[in-house]
């Protein structure tokens, strides 16, 4: 049996789903000319019920009776297909998405936003993890607020050894399950990623009860409620005269009504913390109820499950609230609104089913923070997974602590190694190995030849190693590391510093950064520093770059350094450390035109060759006549 490729199994997925789409959006166009349809026939029968004669008066009244639960029966079908097609939908753009992902076309993804803290940023701007087209883009297929913030976290700050080697024994317990992950998504994508999210019901959660301040305002409604029942009861029964009767039913209904008044706003805010829609709390529970019904085989998920489950049935819990919270929508409700105004306006409903509410917190609020991070922790997962899936050519990575035994312990050894966020089909890949300590790659070459994206294909996969993911190479090991960039450097004329100081204050951040850590038998710090200190002439940037790698060299850090300078190669106090690399450019005729080219292999040695003055050539702006130069008069 021939076993599709990702993007054909996509493919096909996306193509079940738009026909689906298609077939109901037919079906809920032609009911809805019928449920219109019957609309006007139960008007029409009413009219004739009210205008009729007398001996056919039953006959209408019956057919209008008859029109309008036909008309409701309708309504609900029609109602039940559009949401099914708000599914199918949703299903179309998440297989389109994944399409995209395969195509590396992430510009058009929906992908929230998240905020870098500063100590990160120069970082995540450095190896493109966040913004149009980034790792964050490629592998968030997280929607809960909670989980998007996690898989941030995870991408900034490296696993060790212990957790990566957990999260990939999960990673891969969940890439076998291609459909649970795909129902799991589609839960995740129904949730409405608003102002309502877990976040604020985690504080509404750990908040004091509010009826702890306002008890009391339960308690008169209580008791105008079980006035308002015994009076009723009584004067149906003949205990109670209407005269006696009926004004105490006008007082408790007039204190209850003053109390919603005053009280309402407050606690409509209250019920809107928890949740904005009643769907939030069900698609969570949906979310729940997957978690638990997962055939795990991995340590870390059964973990997660046992945490979950273990103090009782965490999804009658759910259960229950979204009834309480469908209880306290009744407001939002087309059909329920006017009993909804009568409940509130006699007897104050908002207040009771607060208080049913704040007895679940009681028994539920010390759990729900770690309700909501378990999920987004297991969602984050099932990110990671489909990453795997989606690259079944990638591979997991080894990742070793410093203190390993290991003689390679200290090595960044790759093989077959690429850039994840260019197109598989022109992507090119090397063999690449920084490391041990003491040491560094040198990468030398001409412009556009390579050098930029090989320390970013370096840096982006080995935040992909402490993730937990797979990684864009055919093997990968590597110890636990810091990663510290210096490649995307600029000035800022608003805070009066020159492109070169901010440069120099980035790399003096890298050497303290380097002696901090090297303090630290935990990890070391794996630097890429690309085309550093442009801004100062030759003979003091060879210097000036010797002194820093020294440094970083000194502090027990490993890294690669990419240069257009090819006299660092040869520097003594660089000679005896560092192992050059080079890319390297081609020139060929096309149709009259000498072109450029380039293959972005990776090869040992300094490089041989430059090409700055043959750009300008290309461009147009070299080999100027002589006769066309004003020379100075001698």
């Amino acid at each position: 049996m021939t076993v599709a490729s990702p993007t054909e199994y996509y493919q096909r997925k996306f193509d079940e789903a738009s026909e689906e789409l298609e077939r109901l959006g037919s079906r809920w166009y032609v009911l809805g000319y019928f449920r219109g349809g019957m609309f006007l026939v139960v008007v029409a029968t009413l009219l004739a019920w009210v205008t009729n004669q007398a001996e056919l008066v039953e006959l209408w009244k019956w057919s209008a009776a008859g029109g309008f639960f036909a008309f409701l029966a309708l309504a609900y079908i029609h109602e039940s297909i559009a949401a099914k097609i708000h599914v199918d939908r949703l299903r179309v753009q998440m297989h389109g998405d994944s399409l995209r992902r395969l195509r590396r076309d992430l510009r058009g993804l929906r992908v929230t936003a998240v905020e870098i803290p500063a100590e990160h940023q120069a970082l995540a701007r450095d190896l493109d993890l966040v913004g149009d087209a980034s790792l964050f883009k490629l592998v968030a297929t997280v929607r809960t607020p909670v989980g998007i913030e996690l898989l941030r976290d995870w991408m900034l700050d490296g696993a060790d050894a212990k957790e990566v080697a957990s999260r990939q024994s999960a990673v891969q317990n969940l890439t076998a399950d291609s459909k649970w992950r795909e129902r799991f998504q589609l839960n995740c994508e129904l949730l409405s990623v608003s102002e309502a999210g877990p976040s604020r019901f985690i504080e509404w959660c750990e908040s004091p009860a509010w009826l702890g301040r306002w008890g009391w305002v339960l308690w008169i409604s209580r008791l105008c409620l079980a006035t308002l029942i015994v009076c009723m009861v009584a004067m149906i029964c003949g205990l109670l005269p209407l005269t006696i009767g009926g004004p105490v039913l006008i007082g408790t209904t007039v204190i209850s009504f003053v109390l919603s008044v005053i009280f309402a706003g407050p606690i409509h805010d209250i019920f809107n913390q928890i949740s904005s829609r009643h769907e939030d709390i069900r698609c969570y529970r949906r979310l729940f109820d997957q978690v638990a019904q997962f055939p795990s085989t991995s340590e870390r998920l059964t973990e997660i499950q046992t945490r979950l489950f273990a103090a009782g049935d965490l999804r009658k819990r759910l259960e229950y609230l979204g009834a309480l919270t469908w209880l306290a929508g009744w407001r939002r409700n087309g059909i329920l609104f006017l009993p909804y105004l009568v409940f509130q306006f006699c007897f104050f409903w908002d207040i009771h089913v607060l208080d049913l509410l704040e007895r679940w917190k009681r028994i539920n609020s010390m759990r729900a923070r770690t309700w909501f991070l378990d999920l987004g922790h297991w969602e984050c997962l099932a990110a990671l997974a489909k990453l795997s899936f989606d690259h079944p050519d990638w591979c997991f990575p080894t990742v070793i602590s410093p203190g390993s035994s290991s003689a390679d312990g200290l090595l960044v050894k790759c093989r077959r190694l690429g850039h994840p966020l260019i197109n598989p089909i022109a992507r090119i890949d090397n063999d690449v190995e920084i490391g041990p300590q003491g040491t560094l790659l040198l990468v030398t070459g001409s412009n556009m030849s390579g050098k930029s994206t090989l320390l970013r294909s370096v840096g982006l996969n080995v935040v992909l190693a402490q993730m937990g993911g797979p990684v864009c190479a055919a093997e990968f090991s590597l110890p636990t590391v810091d990663v510290a960039t210096s490649m995307r450097i600029s000035d800022s004329l608003a805070d009066g510093v020159s492109f070169f100081m901010a440069e120099l204050k980035r790399l003096k951040e890298l050497v303290d950064q380097a002696v901090s850590i090297g303090q630290n038998a935990k990890r070391i710090q794996l630097f890429l520093l690309d085309e550093i200190l442009q801004g100062t002439n030759s003979r003091e940037r060879q210097i000036a770059v010797s002194r820093v790698i020294q440094r970083l060299v000194d502090a027990g850090s490993i890294g690669a350094v990419s240069t257009h300078d090819l006299e660092l190669a040869t520097l003594p106090e660089l000679k005896s450390i560092c192992r050059t690399v080079h890319f390297c450019e081609s020139f060929e005729q096309r149709d009259g035109k000498e072109t450029m080219t380039f293959d972005y292999i990776m090869r040992t040695g300094v490089s041989p060759t430059t090409n700055a003055l043959k750009l300008l050539e290309l461009v147009g702006l070299g080999s100027i006549s002589d006769q066309n130069v004003k020379r100075p008069p001698q």
